[in-house]
């Protein structure tokens, strides 16, 4: 997993591959390992410097969510998710902290964890690689980067580039991480690890970072600034103007970094864990993760991961949303009404209404508050189309209904699909809410309501 070879100069060479895998990725056990050599060569008086490398193509994929299991699930809470992201967290700031100049050598793609790796070296290099991509994609999940990454990002780069990488979780070309200050150097691929020597036997590689020094500030105005404020108002008002509140990763990654960004990197980056606890143990998140990780990757496995927008889940969704919305009219509510509730719940695919105004932002909070309950309303009502298509076997499982109605009936992301939204909401409740709505409810899941059931196993909810 690791090897270390250190030269005549006295520069370690770290080398992480991963056996049996095609990319490496950050588990416990690599953890703990990562944490131990770094302290035995911290001790060592012959080294004098470190170089972390890959051993294949790429660099570090990101975490392991494996490392979720022990996070979340009975007996947990979002303290023991905070307590057990620590382990990561202190394992990255013993590399910072060790007292030698550590540069990050990247063959290829660093995401997540291995970013947040990359970013608690001192020095970062990476191959002219053309499939490298470099980001911190986490908010996809709905969690945010639990190693240091709303923390040091915002300190490499500046509050206002970092902010729309870390809320968009857009991955960046090793050029582009280059403009941005992300990455300091790029070489070739047979060059690199000779490439980080250079930039720590030439002595352009402190053994300490920045934000360690008296007097740091990062690139860029001040958090306190009025020009900072500035920032800060304008994602939350995109935040909350795209995400309507589905997505709680958003707005804890802004008031992660705002918080951060005023203390000391050790307090911030408790900070930081603390977010991340909390969203871990949101309803959101373990949707997100169940659905948009494992699910496509075990559908991608057995070649189901496509959804055909033209197939029998996405047409049933589609009819179901758009007789719901005309059902809706009939009962007084205006087309414009309705499709900004659907709006509001994140649908992307609206109901085919009559088109009429466009419903004006408006100061009665009454009309304000009734927009989200018509829109779970919508959601509703496809869900049980989506539950109905399952009992008649047009999809395999719970988790194709979820990811084909997303990809191909545009069910909003937040939720995990229509299947994990019942699960969320508990089958039982979810019935007499549709009964309430006089919706029509399939056998099947008048049955798993009846018998305290679930579509997606516990185990599978909190992994």
């Amino acid at each position: 997993m690791l090897t270390s070879e250190i030269d005549n100069g006295g520069i370690a060479l770290l080398t992480i591959d991963m056996p049996g895998r095609s990319m490496n990725v950050i588990d416990w056990a690599f953890t703990e390992a990562l944490r131990e050599e770094i302290a035995r060569l911290a001790a060592d008086p012959q080294v004098t410097g470190i170089i972390v490398a890959s051993g294949k193509d790429s660099f570090i994929a990101g975490a392991d969510l494996a490392i979720m299991n022990g996070m979340t699930g009975p007996g947990t809470s979002p303290a023991t998710a905070s307590e057990r992201i620590r382990a990561m967290t202190d394992a990255f700031r013993a590399l910072e902290t060790c007292g030698k100049p550590v540069v990050a050598a990247a063959s290829g793609t660093a995401l997540g964890g291995g970013l947040e790796l990359m970013l608690a070296c001192h020095y970062r290099i990476a191959a002219r690689n053309p499939k490298a991509v470099f980001g911190l994609p986490e908010v996809t999940l709905g969690i945010l980067p639990g190693a240091g990454g709303t923390q040091r990002l915002p300190r490499v780069i500046g509050i206002e580039p970092a902010l729309p990488l870390l809320l968009e979780g857009r991955r960046l070309s090793a050029d582009e991480a280059l403009s941005l200050g992300i990455l300091d150097e790029l070489a070739e691929p047979d060059d690199l690890i000779a490439a980080a020597r250079r930039a720590l036997t030439e002595g352009r590689v402190p053994a300490a970072a920045p934000w360690d020094a008296k007097g740091f500030a990062p690139p860029g105005p001040p958090v306190t600034s009025e020009a900072a404020s500035n920032v800060f108002l304008f994602a939350n008002a995109k935040v909350r103007a795209s995400g309507h509140r589905n997505y709680p990763a958003l707005e804890a990654i802004l008031s992660c970094v705002y918080e951060g960004l005023r203390l000391p990197i050790d307090k911030a980056l408790k900070v930081e864990r603390q977010y991340f606890g909390h969203l871990v143990h949101g309803d959101v998140a373990q949707a997100m993760i169940r659905t948009q990780f494992f699910a496509r990757q075990a559908l991608a496995r057995e070649g189901r991961a496509r959804a055909d927008k033209d197939g029998a889940l996405a047409t049933a969704c589609r009819n179901a949303l758009d007789a719901e919305a005309l059902r809706m009219q009939a009962e007084g509510m205006s087309p414009a009404f309705i499709r900004n509730a659907a709006e509001v719940v994140g649908l992307s695919a609206l109901p085919a209404l009559p088109v009429d105004a466009a419903l004006p932002s408006t100061d009665d909070a009454r009309e304000r508050a009734a927009l989200r309950p018509a829109g779970l309303r919508l959601l509703r009502a496809m869900a049980l189309a989506a539950a109905a298509t399952l009992d008649r076997g047009d999809v395999a499982s719970a988790s194709e209904a979820d990811v084909h109605a997303i990809d191909a009936a545009g069910f909003p992301v937040w939720t995990g699909g229509p299947l994990s939204l019942i699960d969320t909401q508990g089958a039982a409740e979810f019935v007499a809410a549709c009964r309430a709505d006089k919706l029509e409810v399939p056998v099947g899941l008048a049955a798993i309501a009846r018998d305290g059931g679930r579509f997606h196993s516990i185990k599978e909810a909190a992994a």
